[in-house]
């Protein structure tokens, strides 16, 4: 046996074994960078139509427009980039119907249904799609030039509960505060009023103690009426004032249990009386409430009332003059919540 060409052929042979275990290596790694870029893609198509869905259904809302809601879609899509590249939608992309609520308690979309309140949003990366597909990488070492992503997210408008609980302790009768939030207060119902949805409204009015003195109607005069009523007085005390509103909307015969739950608070103060809002906080979270906070006045605890505000999903809004005031009312009468259904 010639041992000098035994040695070659096993230095030989290793050679080759190596030479294809670095092939395999690259592929592998190649088949890796793909599959991570492809996920990567179908994450930033999933984000782009969700966002797309949603603004098609706010817009749909708040305009009672197809083509007002089918625009907002399109600029959404187009402002968020998927591989790369502005996602573009068709206007076939953007389909409208109604949604219906199984014994589940989950939502089904109905293509075409009536009233219309529900957008499904269609986002392509295909080759018949005005982005395109998606390039790979080194998926043509493979023979597999490019993939194509769907996603298709659909989002719906929803009616809302709402609890008001307003300010009428003894400061709200300085410098015109109180006729401010009854202007307000007016304008708030009668932009309510022009929604297409069903809104049905609480009024819990505070001072030293918190009093129901409307519970959860769609008769929106009803709150009115009973605002009318009120003058202020006594000192202010918001978390009893949280505790009646939140009531309200848990155990009032007329609050649904598929509708959004909000919460309005207003204040022209500070709380002085009876127990800490921020210890009611919990059951609003608990209770899936969403609590918006208004401070009115310069005097008003603006800190505290953000605390509440963010704790609970809501947002602070801070008036100092009547016009602001008003123009903070109208704008929580337009806000349109909007949920993904799928």
């Amino acid at each position: 046996m010639n041992l000098h060409n035994s040695q070659s052929n096993r230095r030989g042979a290793m050679l080759v074994m190596v030479a294809v275990t670095i092939v395999i290596l690259f592929i592998a790694a190649a088949f890796a960078i793909d599959i991570a870029w492809m996920h990567a893609t179908r994450a930033e198509l999933r984000t782009a139509t969700d966002a797309a869905a949603r603004a098609a259904s706010e817009s749909l809302g708040r305009f009672q427009d197809t083509e007002a809601a089918i625009a907002a879609a399109q600029a959404l899509a187009r402002a968020n980039m998927v591989a790369g590249k502005p996602l573009e939608i068709e206007r076939a992309d953007v389909i409208f119907g109604a949604h219906a609520v199984q014994p589940s308690g989950k939502f089904q979309f109905i293509e075409g249904g009536e009233p219309i309140n529900t957008v499904r949003v269609l986002g392509r990366r295909t080759a018949d799609a005005p982005s395109g597909p998606v390039p790979l990488f080194f998926g043509p070492l493979l023979g597999v030039t490019e993939f194509q992503p769907r996603q298709q997210a659909t989002a719906s408008r929803l009616d809302r509960d709402i609890a008001l609980v307003l300010d009428v302790s003894g400061s709200m009768a300085s410098f015109g505060r109180f006729p401010a939030l009854t202007n307000a207060l007016d304008i708030f119902l009668i932009e309510l009023d022009t929604l297409p949805q069903e809104e049905v409204v609480s009024l819990t009015v505070y001072n030293s103690v918190a009093r129901k003195v409307q519970e959860m109607t769609p008769d929106l005069s009803l709150i009115q009426e009973a605002f009318s009523k009120e003058r202020p007085q006594g000192f202010t005390a918001i978390g009893r004032a949280l505790q009646s509103g939140l009531d309200s909307i848990a155990n009032d015969p007329g609050s649904r249990p598929l509708a959004f739950k909000e919460l309005i608070l207003m204040t022209d103060g500070n709380h002085n009386t009876g127990i800490n809002p921020m210890a009611i906080v919990p059951d609003a979270v608990d209770a899936g409430v969403v609590v918006h906070t208004i401070t009115f006045s310069q005097e008003a605890n603006q800190n505290l009332m953000q605390q509440v505000a963010e704790a609970t999903g809501g947002a602070h809004l801070h008036a100092d003059t009547n016009q602001q005031l008003e123009d903070i009312f109208r704008e929580l009468a337009l806000q349109i919540p909007v949920v993904l259904i799928d």
